[in-house]
């Protein structure tokens, strides 16, 4: 089977003030690719986020999605409806319980949502990331990080995106949690056969989920392949992240 091309970044540049912080980063995403991308801290991975769902402008460069060019605010708007996006630091509401957490974007966006029919969903998508029924009424402070990190992974799949965003998905978890997360995050991909990018400074999340893996460092690619090339590479950088 042929497998149609999601997304496509050509040429992304980033500049703020007198700094490059994206230098001509370019790749593809396949449909049912898990692209995960690592670097150390400050190499330009949230950024490379932030410009993907149009939460910074690009100095120059393209973003493709199925095979059109995202150049206005609809397209914009068209692109993003079909991301599910799971935020760093989970970004939970405190005023709101968890499934109103899950169902935010339905809950407030739609002009006359059904609020029990939402509500059984999100329960839905709770048991789905593997957390009791009664965990729906919880609010965010009583949660532990790793609830609130499956809580936040339950929001990303609610509405049953095209294209799965996870953000540093394990920072602040032990590495028991760590383990379940990864461990999830690649059960649902490969049951609902997502597309999906990760952002990670973990190399065993890397190479655990991955088809496709590239590496930053001060803004550029320096390496790209997939877990088996990753192995057998002789780049300096990317021996670093495997020997930890």
């Amino acid at each position: 089977m042929i497998k149609r091309i999601k997304i496509e970044v050509k040429n992304l540049n980033k500049v703020i003030g007198d700094k490059q912080i994206l230098n001509n980063i370019s790749f593809t995403l396949d449909s049912e690719e898990h692209l995960v991308i690592i670097g150390s801290s400050g190499a330009g991975k949230s950024m490379l986020v932030k410009c993907m769902l149009g939460l910074e402008d690009l100095s120059s460069g393209s973003i493709i999605f199925q095979g059109n060019l995202i150049s206005g605010n609809e397209d914009k708007q068209r692109f993003l409806a079909n991301l599910g996006v799971c935020f760093q630091g989970n970004a939970l509401f405190d005023s709101y319980n968890t499934w109103e957490n899950i169902a935010f974007k339905s809950l407030y966006n739609e002009r006359s949502p059904n609020v029990l029919k939402l509500k059984q969903l999100a329960i839905e998508k709770l048991e789905e990331v593997g957390l009791p029924v009664n965990v729906a009424e919880y609010y965010p402070s009583e949660l532990s990080g790793g609830m609130q990190k499956r809580v936040g992974i339950a929001r990303s799949i609610f509405s049953d995106p095209d294209i799965l965003i996870f953000d540093e998905p394990t920072t602040g978890l032990d590495p028991l949690m760590s383990k379940k997360i990864i461990s999830l995050i690649g059960k649902i991909i490969k049951d609902s056969k997502k597309t999906a990018i990760t952002i990670t400074h973990d190399i065993n999340l890397a190479m655990f989920l991955a088809s496709k893996i590239i590496l930053i460092d001060a803004g550029e690619i320096e390496w790209a392949g997939c877990p088996t090339q990753a192995l057998s590479s002789k780049n300096k950088l990317l021996k670093v992240f495997l020997n930890g």
